[in-house]
């Protein structure tokens, strides 16, 4: 569980922010959440394929370091190696893949921030449609949405089709929901009706946050340095310098 939560006069702030829009702007309201990091301590798509690796025996995986070859990837190709995660459980049932992913989050948890949870509860109750998009696996965060209150259908992230069958294919289905592509993602499901709340934690997460006609927040759980340390420090920068709001999970002098 965080060590410090959002405040109560940040938490006024946002839904007071929330609450004018909507007062003077006609729905439906839309808003937004980058999942890892953003609503829990978690990385659940790594998390995901460590588990593929160790428990599910798939063919893909076999004559290769699956570590170092998605990372290997991910350098030269992000886009492909994100898109590989899913594919690798090609000729699988969606049942089986999805079973995988709720065992791998029973197995190593979820620490999740109980003030996102609770902000997703007023946004809830105010009737305002509410998603996760991730650049992770969307079969890899559905079980750990359900966590905050959020279900499957409210998850977009990387995918790949589903056949006839219920099989997985190696087709990509929807926007590679990376950088940009986590804005484009959103705006589909909403037929381009901006969200009126977005909040993430790393530069990455910058096109979805200022996707929101509203209100903003970026939040932080890095303390020591690191890459998602200097992630998370290059959207705090952004939004200092736009005025969204801040957070930090775990260093309140921050």
């Amino acid at each position: 569980m965080e060590k410090f939560t959002l405040s109560p006069d940040l938490f006024s702030k946002i839904t007071n922010q929330i609450t004018d829009y909507m007062g003077n702007n006609p729905g439906p309201y839309y808003a937004a959440f980058d999942a890892d990091g953003t609503l829990w301590d978690s990385d659940m798509g790594e998390q995901f394929f460590q588990y593929k690796i160790d428990n599910c025996n798939l063919e893909r995986l076999k004559n290769i370091d699956p570590w170092e070859y998605y990372e290997s990837t991910k350098k030269v190709d992000p886009i492909k190696a994100y898109l590989w995660l899913a594919q690798i459980t090609t000729g699988h049932s969606i049942d089986q893949v999805q079973t995988w992913a709720k065992e791998a989050v029973e197995h190593y948890g979820a620490k999740v921030f109980e003030s996102q949870k609770k902000l997703i509860s007023w946004l809830h109750d105010h009737n305002i449609e509410t998603f996760i998009v991730t650049a992770s696996i969307q079969w890899a965060v559905e079980p750990a949405a359900h966590l905050v209150g959020i279900d499957s259908d409210h998850v977009l992230g990387i995918k790949t089709k589903i056949n006839e069958q219920g099989l997985v294919t190696d087709e990509q289905d929807g926007p590679i929901t990376w950088r940009q592509g986590k804005a484009d993602a959103l705006l589909a499901r909403t037929n381009g009706a901006r969200p009126i709340f977005c909040s993430g934690n790393t530069y990455g997460d910058i096109a979805l946050i200022e996707s929101s006609a509203c209100a903003k927040l970026a939040v932080q759980t890095q303390v020591e340095e690191n890459s998602l340390f200097e992630e998370e420090s290059k959207l705090r920068e952004h939004a200092k310098e736009n005025q969204w709001d801040l957070h930090h999970f775990f260093n309140e002098s921050v």
